[in-house]
């Protein structure tokens, strides 16, 4: 792919915050996907105790979920964890992956937030305006919001606020299992974002993202076994 540059990556704390809230202002929340063909799933695994990063984009039939594309890619990052800042850590190591991308995917789905996030601009947000193509935030827990825990059935979701407006929602993507936090990240809204969620796959986590995962940890291992 190729990935016009936004912004620079060099920034303090209060830069990086600050530039949240002005690209919040870019987002668009809303869709007008139809046919959906292909669907992503990308994730990043760190070499624990080092700045290394790995990061994979997984793209796949959403009608059978077969693997079209694989692709793989490592970067070293110096930009410490911050709750909130997470795209600042992550971002380069996604974005060096996706330029490898040939097959342009109809959507994708992020290990992490979309607008459940204080300043409504998680992981896939970020990476859905570099990349101006839809984009799903799908977490294993919430950043932040009030919410209440849906039924048990799969289908079953209940609504996250925060300050009376609402971020995201939680969705059980499978009966009895623990549910996942949805929520959009750019060029889609937040029911097109779970219907998507619920079509991924039959697994608690959308099948791009099992993938996804399984990508990154294993160019993880195979670089330091080498």
């Amino acid at each position: 792919m190729n990935i016009p540059r936004l912004h620079s990556w060099k920034l303090d704390y209060e830069s990086a915050r600050l530039l949240q809230i002005e690209l919040r202002s870019r987002l668009v929340l809303n869709s007008d996907l139809t046919k959906i063909e292909t669907i992503a799933g990308c994730d990043v695994s760190q070499n624990m105790g080092t700045g290394l990063f790995f990061a994979s984009a997984v793209i796949m039939d959403f009608n059978n979920f077969k693997v079209i594309e694989e692709r793989t890619a490592a970067v070293e990052v110096d930009f410490p964890y911050i709750p909130g800042l997470l795209s600042f850590r992550e971002m380069p190591a996604l974005l060096k992956v996706w330029e490898l991308v040939e097959t342009i995917p109809d959507v994708i789905i992020v290990d992490g937030q979309g607008t459940i996030h204080p300043r409504r601009m998680g992981l896939a947000c970020h990476l859905g305006l570099w990349l101006n193509l839809p984009t799903i935030g799908c977490a294993k827990k919430p950043l932040c919001g009030d919410f209440q825990m849906p039924s048990n059935e799969r289908g079953s979701c209940e609504l996250i606020r925060m300050n009376e407006e609402i971020i995201g929602a939680v969705l059980r993507t499978r009966s009895g299992v623990k549910p996942v936090f949805v929520s959009p990240g750019n060029l889609i809204d937040l029911d097109k974002s779970m219907e998507i969620v619920l079509q991924a796959g039959k697994y608690r986590l959308p099948e791009p993202i099992r993938a996804a995962h399984t990508a990154a940890n294993r160019a993880r291992i195979k670089m330091v076994d080498s």
